[in-house]
């Protein structure tokens, strides 16, 4: 029922390639946000205090994508750590910390600990180590978003290296819920994304299109109108993803040597 398909005959070579967790290799169509968010975090390769940074935008506009590549970049040139934490997995203020900590290398158990306890095994790591950048993805779903804020500047204050922080959230900033004292604490720049047009759509297709198919697998025609349909409908980057791979695989289906726009 199951047999294996012939992966030689697949016009399929890399299907992770157009997964929405894939972190790229290179970004097409938010270069200049790349640049904004490694300026901002710019300062914590020195040792100087950073402002934070709040990403915002509609989903699939490349947020997350953008902050996991700045990340990647940022662990394998310097001393800093980056730590990426979900927090619609980890929306307390307790697991988020216990989270952190796990990630900084302690093994902090996931419940039982008191949040003192948990801030102090934190201090201790950025006495002993150059810093850590920390990215909260899903932000606006942080249950205590204003407590989390606050440790995290009172680390910073406190500690004799500093932490970056970049909140990623779908939501406008005025829409996320901060007592006034996180707001003055935060200090915060924010960096609004906007849907794709399907010019970037098109690029950022290309491109996951000689990582994913075999050559010649997937015309233009094919590509064009995958961005124009998406562009039109929402501009989200892992719909235009999606149906690329849902065509390819369509394609391998039905024993095509190329995918067709009747694939999608």
């Amino acid at each position: 029922m199951f047999e294996s398909s012939d992966d030689e005959s697949s016009i399929l070579r890399n299907e992770s390639v157009l997964s929405s967790t894939h972190t790229p290799n290179s970004i097409v169509g938010r270069e200049n946000e790349v640049d904004e968010i490694v300026e901002v975090l710019r300062p914590l390769t020195k040792n100087k205090e950073v402002e934070n940074l709040l990403l915002y935008g509609p989903p699939g506009s490349g947020k997350s994508t953008c902050m996991e590549y700045v990340l990647k970049h940022l662990g394998e040139e310097t001393r800093i750590k980056p730590v990426r934490i979900n927090c619609w997995k980890y929306n307390t203020r307790s697991s988020f910390l216990a989270e952190l900590l796990i990630q900084l290398g302690y093994p902090a158990p996931r419940k039982g600990k008191p949040v003192d306890e948990l801030l102090s095994k934190i201090r201790e790591w950025l006495d002993k180590n150059r810093g850590f950048a920390v990215a909260l993805d899903e932000f606006d779903r942080l249950e205590e978003k204003t407590q989390v804020i606050y440790d995290l500047q009172m680390l910073n204050a406190e500690a004799d290296n500093k932490v970056g922080t970049i909140m990623v959230s779908n939501q406008h900033p005025q829409k996320i819920d901060l007592d006034p004292r996180s707001r003055s604490r935060l200090n915060c720049q924010t960096l609004e994304f906007d849907s794709y047009s399907a010019l970037q759509l098109e690029g950022i297709l290309r491109k996951r299109v000689e990582q994913a198919f075999r050559p010649g697998a997937v015309p233009d025609q094919v590509v064009e109108e995958i961005a124009e349909r998406v562009a039109a409908e929402s501009g989200d980057c892992r719909e235009a993803l999606s149906m690329l791979l849902q065509a390819g695989r369509q394609a391998d289906r039905n024993g095509e040597s190329e995918v067709s726009p009747d694939d999608l």
